[in-house]
């Protein structure tokens, strides 16, 4: 395959996007197709590729075809790490923690950070050499979808040696890591 070729049209991205958010849930096609503002056969359509490259589930009813996420494919993971990050990038918190954390590292880390994310998930983010302040979150909570945990380390030697792991195998989104 030509690196230069696009793999997925846009709707089959679209539809990736939107079960990457909606993760474990089972959304019907026509769910899906009303969400996105598409036909429903251009949704079932799409779900073919989709199902073919492993990237969704399909369960079969008498009536209805479910669709959900793929939550069991490395690579569909590997999606889901992607999409969370452009959320958080897309909603302006990214920006907002780095103009009201300026010099910090702030990292996101968690089943969000790492794609094992389901609706009910968080979102924990880590603020290492800042002090703790209150922040209204509430209009990227309500964008996003998700309560926001922020987590307030003045060090990296100030964190459990278990909670530092896991927050190195986070996203920064900004600063550095220096240990």
């Amino acid at each position: 395959m030509d690196m230069y070729k696009v793999k997925f049209t846009s709707l089959e991205l679209e539809i990736i996007s939107f079960l990457c958010i909606r993760a474990g849930e089972k959304l019907s096609q026509r769910e899906i197709s009303k969400a996105l503002g598409v036909s429903p056969t251009a949704v079932a359509n799409s779900i073919k590729t989709l199902l073919s490259e492993d990237y969704v589930k399909l369960e079969k009813t008498k009536t209805i075809n479910f669709i959900s996420f793929n939550r069991d494919n490395p690579r569909a993971i590997q999606v889901k790490r992607i999409e969370n990050q452009k959320q958080i990038l897309l909603s302006g918190l990214s920006d907002f923690l780095e103009e009201k954390f300026p010099g910090t590292t702030i990292v996101l880390f968690g089943s969000y950070a790492r794609g094992e994310d389901a609706m009910r998930s968080d979102i924990d983010l880590a603020v290492i050499g800042g002090k703790d302040k209150i922040l209204d979150l509430e209009r990227f909570e309500t964008v996003l979808n998700r309560k926001i945990n922020m987590n307030f380390y003045n060090s990296w030697k100030d964190i459990h040696k278990h909670l530092k792991n896991n927050i190195l195998s986070g996203i920064v989104l900004h600063g550095v890591v220096d240990l």
